[in-house]
């Protein structure tokens, strides 16, 4: 883990420094003076309401799969995951289930349908919310591909769907060099079967809302953030800059979607009216907020936890519903 960080945060300083040489680096730096120092404390601020929204969500499908814990005792796994925030999609999250089995015995499934459910959320909402931003005309074209993936999705998490793929498991060859790919395919079908059971229409709209509130919330600290410099962008706008960026970061395969967020996030800026070191300035700032600091927080959470990350852990009987 420790070698991935460096290469990400090598990769991350490249990339910024490459657009600063691009931008003018003295620019830059007077564009960043011009930012009263009080959004450096609220652009944190909301990414922590961000997450306490999101932290609600896992709380949510955790009890729904009848696996429910004490705030305290999932605050203190979810806050750990955090620290796998910048990996591509965020799909490294999916350590969570892991943890749930290690501390407290629950089927490794059960943290990892909860990870593919929440992306599927962010996906709903995010598509939702960028239907908002652009207006009716994509609406149509919005509702079509959420029924397509709707329609995927029931399809792939269908019990007969699913006995029809575990019996191709069983034909896979039985060998030592197979086994631990055949263990990961049968796990990953289980957590097929959570998702199905948050991707009913309940748990689907709380979560899809859930996600939607923190979008919002997100877009609404950019229409602050370049209101201070001076740019005037409205919450739609904002809205789009907001979920475009975050779709650009799951597409990507890079850490934290490394280039193809920071492309996506400046180019829609300034296609809206913002000058270009505006445009870096402020997506420098939405990135330390929204990937940086989580990235830390979870990264003291996870150093605080030393059995999270000892393989010989053995699960703790402490669950608490």
């Amino acid at each position: 883990m420790k070698r991935r960080w460096l290469l990400a945060l090598v990769a991350a300083l490249l990339i910024y420094l490459g657009l600063s040489l691009a931008f003018g680096l003295q620019e830059l730096g007077s564009t960043l003076q011009r930012l009263p120092w009080g959004w450096w404390l609220v652009a944190p601020a909301v990414v922590v309401f961000s997450h306490a929204v999101l932290f609600q969500r896992w709380q949510f499908y955790l009890r729904r799969l009848g696996f429910g814990l004490a705030w305290r005792a999932s605050g203190r796994i979810y806050l750990a995951g955090l620290s796998l925030i910048a990996a591509p999609g965020r799909g490294g999250e999916a350590l969570r289930g892991l943890w749930l089995k290690r501390r407290h015995g629950f089927p490794l499934q059960v943290g990892v349908g909860i990870t593919l459910a929440e992306r599927l959320g962010d996906l709903a909402s995010a598509l939702l919310v960028l239907s908002w931003g652009l207006g009716g005309q994509v609406l149509l074209a919005v509702l079509v591909a959420m029924a397509v993936l709707g329609a995927g999705g029931w399809l792939f998490t269908h019990p007969r769907m699913l006995q029809r793929l575990e019996r191709g498991l069983e034909r896979l060859p039985s060998h030592g060099r197979w086994l631990g790919l055949t263990r990961l395919l049968r796990e990953g079908l289980l957590s097929m079967a959570q998702v199905r059971q948050l991707m009913k229409p309940w748990p689907l709209l709380v979560g899809t809302l859930l996600a939607v509130s923190t979008w919002l919330a997100e877009a609404g600290l950019l229409v602050g953030l370049y209101a201070a410099l001076g740019t005037a962008l409205s919450w739609q706008h904002a809205a789009v800059i907001r979920t475009a960026t975050g779709l650009g970061g799951v597409v990507s395969l890079l850490p934290a979607g490394l280039g193809t967020s920071e492309a996506t996030s400046i180019g829609l800026a300034m296609l809206y009216g913002s000058g270009r070191s505006e445009a870096l300035a402020v997506t420098l700032v939405l990135r330390m907020a929204t990937v940086a600091f989580p990235s830390l927080v979870g990264i003291g959470a996870l150093m605080r936890q030393p059995d999270l990350v000892a393989s010989s852990s053995q699960p703790k009987p402490d669950r608490a519903i």
